[in-house]
């Protein structure tokens, strides 16, 4: 990467976007004030109810849940666990939380009958953050930890007849320099953190997402994401900022049926809507067996794809199954970023068609000059892999690529990715500004972001991780390109398919690459697809001696985000080398089974 890109498109915004004093909430007052009969938010349940508030209705509900809020003892600086659902209620206590100053943490909401793993999570939460009370729609399966004050929800959103508001009143709301939320992160390696997210912070993101997609005051935000995660909450501080309607559905509703998120665009005619690679691969699994009859996605104008790993296989098919009902490839638009970014770090361009190079894979590791085949499919060439393009770095954001020392790297050297602007947090909550790594988080004023990858024409391509880089054979290996790699050639329908992970090896002196292959794979016979992955990454990694393990369909680790958790992942591949050792090619009532050598041998999911 040739120095530091910035501050890509609207150089000019940048001192703007610095200094600005206006936020989310600020703004949002301003259109409840100007538009209270307009509506805010459509709201759908579970059973596909819908429920409207407009934004005078909003107003009304969060003011009341703020004033019960101080009458249960909660001021400005508490720390408020907030564990509800896609609803009314959320969204109601959420602006409550806001306008008082109270700082909420966004949770999955806990299950009636929950688990051990749930109380360990809000635990450990409640531990960390020291917060005083905790929102739920239900009590939780196991008591509130200690010293937490557990309010149901419904107690809070009792209507009040004595209770007047104005909507037109100016109210003063918190400074820019407030702290908003608090935003969990992944966690994929051991307990999430919680990223400090700052009034600002926010701002900064969502006028510059604007900017790039060119905001309009006729668009219409179409949401199913969970309120948990960064690209749902943003996405409502987007809408927020720029005086846009919300629909949003409960999650549940996308995970019996994919295509009900689409079906929820053409009804709406929603403009914007955010998902992660996941959720369109989803989409086209569902279309193939189901082909819809009727669906019109013609005023979808922004389709932001990210949150994970963005596969040009899954980008292509999308296009092509729903191109023929009215979505323009240029909406598909791949983007990076974190939460400890606050949401987006790089946009796609919406004039243009995504982009991707076509790369060796064997020339991804850290320091190495990528070797480029094309930005198009190459005829004959083994071993070349698609990277897509996630686009240039937001205005008043600057990105750089370096190696280990910190020092600059060339455009096409696969490097630490950082990056700096006003998105960017200070640090997590009650920790000492350390980073994922126990490195700072901050250096030179750039966030250490622990993601891998190179600029080409401007654009970024992200490669991987850099605590999960695979040392084999003195040659370093990226496990996210070894598992899009084998995805991509046996037409994986879904993700995570395959994970890669490394063991010692005592034999080499080195590690060993082992592969854990969800059973759903083996469909067609898993000799076959054990050759044909073998075959994958010789050609475009040049490694052999590959360690395979089949996995129960759907059992691959996951955090709550999708996203693997490879320390559990590492966990079921040492266990399937010690059944490989004992012979035991059927475990009784386990997950994990090493694949055989031998042709024709039994293997049990």
């Amino acid at each position: 990467m040739a120095g530091t890109l910035g501050p890509g498109r609207g150089a000019g915004v940048r001192q703007g976007l610095c200094a600005m004093t206006e936020t989310a909430l600020s703004r949002l007052a301003v259109t409840i004030a100007r538009t209270p009969e307009a509506a805010a938010l459509t709201v759908l349940d579970p059973d596909g109810r819908e429920t409207i508030l407009t934004y005078g209705g909003l107003h009304q509900r969060a003011e009341r849940t703020r004033l019960r809020l101080a009458r249960v003892g909660l001021k400005a600086g508490d720390r408020l666990l907030l564990g509800l659902p896609t609803s009314v209620e959320f969204f109601t206590v959420y602006l409550a939380c806001l306008r008082a100053g109270i700082i909420p943490a966004v949770m999955p909401a806990p299950r009636p009958a929950g688990d051990g793993f749930e109380a360990d999570r809000i635990a450990d939460a409640a531990g960390r953050l020291d917060a005083r009370a905790m929102v739920t729609m239900v009590p939780p399966a196991s008591p509130a930890p200690e010293g937490v004050l557990c309010v149901a929800a419904r107690d809070l959103m009792e209507s009040d007849p004595g209770f007047r508001d104005d909507p037109a009143d100016n109210r003063e709301t918190p400074a820019a320099e407030a702290v908003a939320h608090l935003q969990g992160t992944s966690g994929t390696t051991g307990r999430p953190r919680w990223a400090i997210v700052r009034h600002r912070n926010i701002a900064a993101n969502v006028r510059a997402i604007g900017s790039v997609i060119g905001a309009r005051a006729d668009d219409r935000l179409v949401t199913w994401l969970p309120m948990s995660h960064d690209m749902g909450l943003i996405g409502l501080s987007y809408a927020w900022y720029w005086g846009i309607p919300v629909i949003a559905a409960d999650p549940s509703n996308f995970v019996r049926n994919p295509l009900s998120w689409l079906d929820l665009i053409d009804r709406h005619r929603g403009t914007l809507s955010p998902a992660p690679n996941s959720a369109y691969q989803a989409c086209c699994r569902v279309a193939r067996l189901r082909p819809p009859v009727a669906l019109d996605l013609s005023s979808w104008r922004v389709a932001l794809c990210g949150a994970e790993p963005v596969h040009l296989a899954t980008l292509d098919a999308f296009a092509d199954l729903f191109g023929r009902h009215g979505l323009r490839p240029e909406a598909l638009m791949p983007v990076y970023g974190l939460a400890e970014a606050t949401l987006a770090v790089t946009l796609s361009s919406p004039a243009e068609r995504y982009q991707a190079d076509w790369v060796r894979g064997d020339s991804l590791a850290p320091g190495a000059q990528v070797r480029q085949q094309g930005t198009a499919a190459p005829s004959g060439r083994e071993g070349a892999l698609p990277l897509g393009a996630c686009g240039r770095v937001l205005p008043g954001h600057e990105l750089r690529g370096v190696d280990g020392d910190g020092r600059l790297l060339p455009d096409g050297t696969v490097g630490a990715i950082e990056v700096r602007g006003a998105s960017v947090i200070d640090g997590y909550w009650g920790d000492d500004g350390k980073g994922t790594e126990g490195d700072s988080l901050i250096r030179d004023g750039f966030l250490r972001t622990g993601d891998l990858g190179y600029v080409r024409a401007g654009e970024i391509h992200v490669t991987g991780r850099q605590k999960e880089i695979l040392i084999i054979n003195g040659r370093n290996f990226s496990p996210l390109q070894i598992e899009a790699a084998i995805e991509r050639a046996v037409g994986a329908t879904f993700t995570p398919a395959v994970v890669a992970v490394g063991l010692p090896d005592a034999e080499m002196a080195s590690h060993s690459l082992h592969l854990l292959l969800d059973g759903r794979l083996g469909g067609g016979g898993r000799d076959r697809m054990e050759a044909l992955v073998r075959q994958t990454v010789d050609r475009a990694f040049g490694l052999r001696g590959v360690r395979l393990h089949w996995i129960a369909g759907g059992l691959i680790p996951k955090t709550t985000s999708g996203k693997i958790r490879r320390f559990q992942c590492r966990d079921l591949a040492v266990e399937g080398m010690a059944r490989r050792q004992d012979r035991s090619l059927r475990p009784p009532g386990g997950i994990v089974a090493p694949a055989s050598p031998s042709a024709g041998a039994d293997r049990s999911e």
